[in-house]
């Protein structure tokens, strides 16, 4: 008699990444394999990751790849030991900006942000920022037209149903202008002698809108 042991079959899950908020659909194929006999081939693996979600996080990764119930192809399945070997599936920061709206005030107000003067572009699954923090010398009461415009900066993004682990953040300055305040200046009325002159100090008038 002549015995047939079977043939030693590895089958390695093929490593990968993706950006978050993307979804892996595997076809397949994404396998190498070792040890097939007289130039057969496998036809495809059933491949799957926790990580090909679009909600896997950066956290979490790598993720394991798994294979199993490789089929197809010209291989017997019968005449071959198989072994799996996972991969991994990395997932890298999606890139998320967020900017500071521009805004203007009048020259004497002071601005407050509430941190939701801003716009986000790159953000996956629907997710929100909740609040940004928010700064400008331009803020303050004092703040002149001369060094208008004034930028706004953006940093800290957090709250909402964001993981700022999740993405490379990038923050956009905005501007608030300061628009010049509207000042009344009005000369006093008086009245003389005929024959005596007036002769005027500068100080002879009222003045309306003044601030600080």
């Amino acid at each position: 008699t002549l015995g047939v042991i079977p043939a030693a079959l590895g089958i390695t899950a093929n490593s990968t990444s993706k950006t978050y908020g993307t979804t892996v659909s595997f076809t397949g194929s994404e396998f190498s394999s070792i040890g097939l006999k007289n130039s057969e081939t496998v036809g495809s693996v059933n491949l799957a990751s926790a990580g090909a979600a679009a909600a896997a996080g950066v956290a979490g990764s790598p993720y394991v790849i798994t294979a199993s119930a490789a089929t197809g192809g010209t291989f017997n399945a019968g005449n071959y030991t198989i072994s799996y070997v996972n991969g991994t599936l990395g997932v890298i920061p999606a890139a998320l900006g967020i900017t500071a709206n521009s805004t203007s005030k009048t020259y004497g107000s002071t601005v407050s942000f509430t941190g939701s003067e801003f716009s986000s572009i790159g953000l996956k699954n629907n997710e929100t920022v909740g609040s940004v923090s928010l700064v400008s010398t331009g803020a303050a009461a004092a703040a002149g037209v001369a060094g208008s415009p004034y930028a706004i900066t953006a940093s800290a993004a957090t709250g909402g149903t964001f993981n700022a682990g999740n993405y490379t953040i990038s923050y956009v300055p905005g501007t608030l202008g300061v628009i010049p305040a509207p000042l009344g200046i009005a000369a006093n009325s008086t009245s003389k002698t005929f024959g005596s002159t007036v002769s005027f100090t500068g100080s002879e008038f009222s003045s309306i809108g003044l601030k600080n």
